[in-house]
């Protein structure tokens, strides 16, 4: 018993070291201190901004650093009343406001009509991968997470001409993370605007096998039309005007190798999109319809949100307190700057003006592997498992065969067994050399 309690005393130590071995923040080049406890697209600081949406719980000064993930509530919003921030200025309080609004510069806004706008403009000054000027956009995302429910919205979109990208999504994506997560949208291209097109994504596989095509009936760039996301445990459907177009069954999604179901189930945000798909990569631009129009340099493309209404799966978030008990950095009053509520953001080349997920791009794509990256945040991971599980292993062979080697001492202490006492001792040194071994060619193979 005493060395069962020492062997679980040891694998508690062992992952508690194992967190902080991977406890990186990119930029500034291990976990975050306590006074600048939020990793968030790289860097440590005490802003509420980097301990919201992309703060990195693993690589913060503790995973509580980080707020949660707000979780949904029933509402209906018509844009009567403004509720929409600028990301920069968002504190991950979701009573401060329901939506915010992700790029800079920001192209979204309310109208005189009470309609939310997401204006995409031509930008001159950048051009993207492929050498291109293009369209910047906007992304708004609702400021709560839903773990399945039902979203409708009201729109007409800024898909007019060929290359413009209007969407409507509920989706896991946060860039600053490098993954994409789960998906579930609508997108509609001015290659057709006439259609809208239907599509689901798990765990950042961009399977486009999946996606479908379902004509509205008109030109959805000329006048609103409704569409929902009906997201069940057990199915999704695409509801264009109250008439169900498409329904997808969890069941069909078993994959015998993952020995899992490939559905979307992770909290997910709202969010809508304009995107310019006509002058970036050949494969987008044939889908989207190229090149994009931008005779008229002074031009907007404008997608129109009526309203939105979001029915949650589960219910009972309602909040009036931020953030929870325990949650983000401390609050103090004096001492040092960060002490006194000024905010310090630390690393190396950190921004004039930190930028929210995703603002690298207006594109809801996937981020393409870096592999110029430090190779130590790459092997930090592998490593600690290779040797916590070497070492927990080793541990447990070695107070079964101590038992057995006690007994097999007193043996040869006494001349009975000699000769299998011997064979068992050299068998379990010839084992343990065999199990560091192995792991040394573990380490190696993980390093190149």
């Amino acid at each position: 018993m005493k060395s069962l309690q020492k062997i679980l005393l040891l694998t508690t130590t062992l992952s508690q070291v194992s967190f902080l071995v991977n406890a990186i923040c990119q930029n500034f080049g291990k976990n975050c201190p306590e006074d600048a406890p939020c990793c968030n697209n790289g860097w440590c600081s005490n802003d509420p901004k980097f301990c919201s949406t992309g703060c990195e719980p693993g690589n913060s000064f503790s995973p509580k650093s980080c707020y949660p993930q707000p979780l949904c509530i029933n509402q209906y919003d018509d844009f009567s009343k403004p509720s929409l921030v600028p990301w920069q200025s968002f504190t991950g309080d979701p009573n401060q406001a329901t939506w915010t609004s992700d790029f800079t510069p920001d192209y979204a806004a309310y109208t005189n009509d009470g309609q939310l706008a997401l204006n995409m403009k031509y930008d001159g000054v950048n051009k993207n991968e492929k050498g291109n000027y293009q369209g910047f956009g906007s992304t708004v995302s609702s400021t709560r997470w839903l773990e399945y429910g039902t979203v409708t919205a009201r729109i007409k979109t800024g898909s007019s001409t060929k290359g413009v990208v209007s969407s409507f999504i509920v989706s896991t994506l946060i860039k600053t993370k490098n993954m994409i997560g789960d998906e579930i949208d609508y997108e509609w291209v001015g290659l057709d605007p006439t259609e809208a097109q239907g599509n689901y994504y798990y765990n950042g596989t961009l399977d486009y096998t999946k996606g479908s095509h379902h004509k509205v009936g008109a030109d959805t760039s000329a006048g609103f039309h409704t569409y929902t996301i009906e997201w069940m445990p057990e199915h999704i459907r695409w509801i264009i005007d109250g008439n169900i177009v498409r329904t997808s069954l969890k069941s069909d999604t078993w994959d015998e190798t993952l020995q899992a179901y490939k559905f979307p189930s992770r909290l997910s945000r709202v969010q809508f999109s304009m995107w310019d798909g006509g002058m970036g990569a050949p494969g987008t631009a044939d889908w989207a319809g190229s090149p994009t129009d931008w005779s008229d340099k002074n031009r907007a493309y404008t997608m129109y949100v009526d309203w939105v209404n979001i029915t949650c799966y589960y219910t009972g978030n309602t909040s009036t307190t931020w953030p929870p008990e325990g949650y983000g950095p401390k609050k103090k009053s004096s001492g040092s700057p960060t002490e006194q509520g000024s905010y310090a953001t630390l690393g190396v080349n950190v921004p004039d003006n930190f930028a929210a997920p995703g603002t690298n791009s207006s594109q809801i794509v996937p981020e393409t592997p870096n592999y110029n990256a430090p190779t130590l945040p790459k092997l930090v991971a592998p490593i600690a498992v290779v040797c916590t599980v070497t070492i927990i292993g080793a541990v447990i062979f070695g107070v079964w065969r101590y038992r057995k080697g006690r007994k097999c001492i007193f043996e040869l202490r006494q001349r009975k067994r000699v000769k299998n006492c011997e064979r068992e001792i050299a068998v379990n040194f010839t084992f343990f050399t065999e199990v560091v071994i192995d792991a040394l060619a573990a380490l190696k193979k993980i390093d190149t």
